[in-house]
């Protein structure tokens, strides 16, 4: 369970965000040229950005909240939970947890794929290697976009 003191933080920091979404309104924005399985996909990534406003100006929490944006993942988890957008992958026991089991398979390798990429290490073969087995187009392309947010600071 987070303190009370970190979700304060983070909702401060969302209305910062909210604050500075509302005063570049009329600009165009980077992540308005991203790939997103559907609308709700978009409009939970940039919501979610809002919540980890850390996103801002670090790559990995931004691909991160972009990930678990996607509405299959959203469903399963509470956001205001995690420290991390990542920590839901891992239970309490430090095993998989009961939102990542519920999730499809080819979108439990999505969460592995970033979570690898996060530093976390698993007990199963590497993810990028099983999705790229079994991923559809449209999951291929989440991939590649969560991959172009993490490195966007290199390019």
């Amino acid at each position: 369970m987070r303190r009370t003191y970190d979700k304060e933080t983070n909702i401060n920091e969302m209305f910062d965000y909210l604050e500075d979404q509302i005063k570049r309104s009329g600009e165009a924005q980077p992540e308005d040229r991203y790939f997103y399985q559907n609308h709700d996909h978009k409009e939970m990534y940039l919501s979610i950005k809002g919540y980890f406003a850390e996103s801002e100006s670090n790559a990995e929490v931004d691909a991160a909240c972009y990930l678990i944006a996607l509405p299959e993942i959203y469903k399963q988890i509470n956001i205001f939970e995690l420290t991390f957008p990542m920590d839901w992958i891992r239970g309490e026991d430090g095993r998989l947890s009961e939102p990542f089991k519920n999730l499809r398979p080819h979108i439990q390798y999505l969460a592995l794929a970033a979570a690898e990429a996060s530093g976390f290490k698993f007990n199963t073969p590497p993810a990028l290697s099983l999705g790229l087995e079994y991923w559809n187009l449209e999951q291929m392309r989440v991939f590649w976009q969560f991959t172009a947010i993490r490195r966007k600071n290199a390019m």
